[in-house]
């Protein structure tokens, strides 16, 4: 997961990786004050763990994007094989309901890193 910041004398938001899911075990792994330094003004600094907060990744965004995008396309595919073939509403339904998995996939991912996020940012370490 990363962790960001804000810089006390340039304002940049800098960023950290860490595998910690709470403030508290961020607090765990590197104490009462993180060294650090800013990107941008090359200023080194001390930080308490209460500073830090996390933000939504991109990445599983346009991950989850991708699958739902992939997924329903290769579904309808199915769904219009199945409707050419076969004239059965049995089947037309258990394909049609095929094309809930992209959703259900996509809304798990989503759901999940707004969980780790919160989690994050809700939890303070005593000081």
């Amino acid at each position: 997961m990363r962790v960001y910041y804000k810089c006390p004398k340039c304002n940049h938001e800098n960023r950290v990786k860490t595998d910690a899911g709470t403030r508290i075990e961020f607090a765990m792994e590197n104490g009462k004050a993180k060294k650090v330094e800013c990107e941008k003004c090359y200023l080194n600094f001390n930080l308490e763990p209460n500073k830090f907060y996390a933000k939504e990744s991109k990445l599983i965004s346009i991950l989850s994007g991708i699958i739902f995008f992939v997924g329903t396309m290769v579904g309808l595919y199915f769904v219009m094989q199945m409707i050419s073939e076969m004239k059965t509403i049995i089947g037309i339904f258990t394909v049609a309901c095929g094309l809930l998995i992209p959703v259900w996939i996509f809304g798990v991912l989503n759901k999940e890193e707004r969980n780790r996020v919160k989690t994050f940012n809700q939890t303070y370490a005593a000081e």
